[in-house]
């Protein structure tokens, strides 16, 4: 080993290594053929090691929808052309609200899912097992009534027994899409929002979203309503 490179390698290690170990390396480097009393050990080789592969799979913490459901909403927030399979799904949905659970009320609703990004909500339809929900890509709030902009938001209505197809109904125009106040629980534009308890409204006639879910109705009322937080 040229001067240069003990000088710059090895002296800086020379206050941990002890005299006798020092003397004798410096020895061992200028004359190899040189028996010295301290055990010198050849550079260990590193063999790399194939961890196992993490069998991550998707948790799925609702009572209304499957995970072909979660697969269909992960790929409708990425702006997926095609959905995405059931491994695929790269989010997190943290359960925040279960009606039949905490209760249908919109104070209920404020109190567990305010100023949390990225929510969906979903509700089962009394009657007629129909699932319909929508993403909003911001936060929820319960000041005084409020409009916000975005052209993330969407809803939706999911493939059940009674309907082939999912719908994804998106955004039209951004303004005044997601609403927010105390009195209300999830507003979609004016074409789907949460009344006081078990009701919701839907009409379609208001320009918000682009595709029709189901028939207007003014009082929805629902069996079943949950919240996640995507995460």
């Amino acid at each position: 080993m040229p001067g240069k490179d003990i000088a710059i390698k090895v002296n800086p290690y020379r206050q941990i290594l002890g005299s006798n170990l020092w003397n004798d390396i410096s020895l061992k480097i200028m004359a190899p053929d040189i028996s010295v009393s301290s055990t010198i050990l050849p550079a260990r080789k590193k063999i790399p090691v194939q961890l196992p592969v993490r069998d991550v799979r998707f948790v799925n913490p609702s009572s209304i929808i499957n995970d072909e459901h979660f697969a269909e909403i992960s790929s409708w927030i990425d702006r997926r052309p095609s959905k995405y399979e059931i491994t695929e799904i790269s989010y997190k949905f943290n359960l925040l609200l279960r009606g039949s659970r905490d209760g249908f009320t919109c104070k209920i609703f404020h109190k567990l899912c305010d100023n949390l990004p990225g929510t969906v909500a979903i509700i089962k339809v009394n009657g007629t097992n129909e699932i319909l929900g929508g993403y909003n890509p911001l936060v929820w709030t319960s000041d005084q009534f409020k409009w916000f902009a975005t052209t993330d938001s969407f809803i939706f209505s999911l493939k059940t027994q009674n309907l082939p197809n999912s719908i994804l109904s998106k955004i039209i125009h951004a303004d005044n899409v997601i609403g927010c106040y105390s009195g209300y629980g999830p507003v979609f534009g004016g074409s789907f929002y949460m009344k006081n308890g078990n009701r919701w409204d839907y009409y379609h006639n208001t320009g918000c979203y682009e595709k029709r879910l189901r028939s207007d109705e003014p009082n929805l009322f629902i069996d079943e309503f949950e919240v996640f937080q995507v995460l």
